[in-house]
């Protein structure tokens, strides 16, 4: 049985002592591993003078009716404090990803110390063996969509720096034959588009930039998924999207006519999606769909494209009035 914990212990945290080094410290999961064989990777951060979680990228895998995620600041919520166990308590710290939605989920992780650079490399505390019903402090949580996955393994290891941030240019490729469209920011898919290895697509020019996959995340960061659709007529495509709810919909609705790629092809920002503005000084992302079967969308920077591409019948989609789906890093 895998205990409920959605609470903080007020009390207990305002009786934690803290040291006068006190600073943001990064945290690196080490071996995590989940009950199905799953594993999940990535760091947090972690102010324990203030005792908040001040950044994260934690990337799981899919499995057990579970699809592959990434907890990042601009998708998930953390919340940590302290909870009894037999004979003490331990720290936790849960991550909670669209929360009151269908795609609910939560990551809980658990520790004995604190984590103020004192003990440099902990287990993930697991179990409390002599509770009568066995309850368990690390676990991914889907509320009423499937059994937790419990974490079975793993450790949290201090690290000096936060992961780099790294950028990454998505390419834009077109295929005449097909009339459609596809982006890439892997650099082998990229390799194979540019030789033919995969025939008929050419770069159209269009392109812009993200930040790649476990970079560090900025507070509005959002992993970008990508969806493949089973061929109609001999023709396959993708659909982008970085808005988490958003992706899960695409497996809820339509399930396995589309199968998820990846849940993280490279991290960027969402625009408001009320106004479709895009925040600082990021640039938005228009999205395209054409209609009509086989399915295809376009995603361009430029409203030059987006207006010859209404002007071929393609429909706007996305936020605000002009259908902004994401934001790229302006440079």
């Amino acid at each position: 049985m895998v205990r409920t914990m959605r609470f903080v212990l007020l009390a207990f945290l305002l009786a934690l002592s803290v040291p006068s080094g006190a600073a943001t410290r990064y945290w690196l999961l080490q071996d995590v591993v989940f009950s199905d064989g799953r594993t999940a990777v990535g760091s947090f951060g972690y102010d324990d003078t203030t005792n908040q979680v001040t950044t994260w990228n934690i990337r799981v895998q899919g499995g057990s009716g579970y699809q592959p995620f990434t907890y990042l600041p601009g998708n998930s919520v953390p919340v940590n404090g302290g909870v009894g166990i037999t004979g003490g308590f331990v720290y936790f710290f849960e991550f909670t990803a669209m929360e009151g939605t269908g795609g609910e989920r939560r990551l809980w992780l658990s520790v004995k110390f604190r984590l103020d650079g004192a003990v440099s490399s902990q287990p993930l505390y697991l179990v409390d063996p002599l509770a009568p019903l066995g309850y368990y402090y690390a676990y991914e949580r889907k509320p009423g969509a499937a059994p937790d996955r419990k974490i079975v393994a793993g450790s949290i290891d201090f690290v000096p720096f936060p992961p780099p941030v790294g950028l990454v240019d998505v390419i834009e490729f077109y295929h005449a034959g097909l009339g459609h469209y596809v982006m890439s920011a892997d650099p082998p898919e990229i390799a194979g588009l540019d030789s033919g290895y995969f025939p008929g697509w050419t770069r159209t020019g269009e392109s812009f930039k993200a930040y790649a996959t476990g970079s560090s995340a900025g507070a509005t960061m959002n992993p970008v998924c990508r969806y493949f659709k089973w061929p109609v007529g001999g023709v396959t495509t993708h659909f982008f999207s970085a808005n988490a709810y958003e992706c899960w919909l695409v497996d809820h609705l339509f399930g396995p006519e589309w199968v998820i790629e990846s849940d993280n092809m490279f991290q960027i920002d969402l625009p408001d999606m009320a106004t479709g503005a895009c925040p600082g000084s990021t640039v938005p992302v228009y999205r395209l769909w054409n209609g009509v079967l086989p399915t295809n969308h376009r995603y361009t920077t430029s409203l030059a494209v987006r207006s010859t591409m209404m002007a071929a019948g393609w429909i706007p989609e996305g936020y605000g009035p002009v259908g902004v789906a994401m934001c790229a890093e302006g440079l």
